[in-house]
């Protein structure tokens, strides 16, 4: 009996063994990545994103060089690694109810502003991602760009509410709508961040501006 119940006691631990080695390595990995991240930050905050040397991030962190660039070839795509973790405390756009008694250019604007404010907070990584969003294979600006195809989507579907709610004339195709309105956002984004201007308020002043008239053209 007693050799039965050693015999299940070592099967049991060998079974677990590998589990427990492997759950201790995420664990390492983990907090390995959580220390680059917050070492980047730090020393983006502090000396800027041109003037951080991506071993300086690994001396902070206390990680080897390898170890960071394992997570990131470059600063830029470590940029966008952190942009992914930003996102994720962005609330839902283009899903709250459509209001009867707002201009629509008004609400559009309300979910516009958020995404915008988003990226003006932290100008010069903006800087450095968004020119990465269309040519980098980079996983974590595929992730971005996930998110903005999604967020696309949101309007679409937005603006199908607003016509089903007599607020947009029918006659429109609104994937085609959601791409101008989506593109003026992107256009008054790079024209705020290229003329380097503090007051992010002029940016969406600009886009507000932009989106007047095709707003205005397809509303009931």
């Amino acid at each position: 009996m007693k050799a039965g119940k050693r015999m299940a006691t070592q099967t049991s631990a060998a079974a677990e063994g590998p589990t427990r080695g492997t759950g201790l390595r995420e664990r390492r990995k983990n907090e390995k990545l959580d220390a680059i991240k917050r070492a980047a930050r730090q020393l983006f905050a502090t000396h800027g994103f041109h003037m951080t040397p991506m071993r300086e991030i690994a001396r902070v962190a206390d990680v080897g060089f390898g170890t960071v660039a394992a997570y990131a070839s470059d600063k830029a795509g470590l940029a966008a690694m952190l942009f992914v973790d930003d996102l994720t405390h962005l609330p839902p756009l283009f899903v709250a109810p459509i209001k009867p008694d707002r201009p629509v250019l008004d609400q559009l604007m309300d979910d516009f502003s958020v995404s915008f404010q988003f990226w003006a907070s932290k100008p010069e990584l903006s800087q450095i991602v968004l020119p990465m969003l269309n040519t980098s294979g980079n996983p974590h600006v595929q992730t971005i760009m996930e998110r903005r195809a999604h967020l696309r989507q949101c309007l679409i579907q937005w603006l199908d509410r607003a016509k089903e709610l007599r607020r947009m004339k029918s006659d429109f195709d609104s994937e085609q709508a959601a791409e101008l309105f989506f593109s003026l956002y992107i256009h008054s984004l790079h024209e705020w961040l290229s003329a380097d201007l503090a007051d992010h308020t002029l940016g969406l002043d600009r886009l507000r501006y932009l989106l007047e008239i095709p707003v205005r053209q397809l509303e009931l």
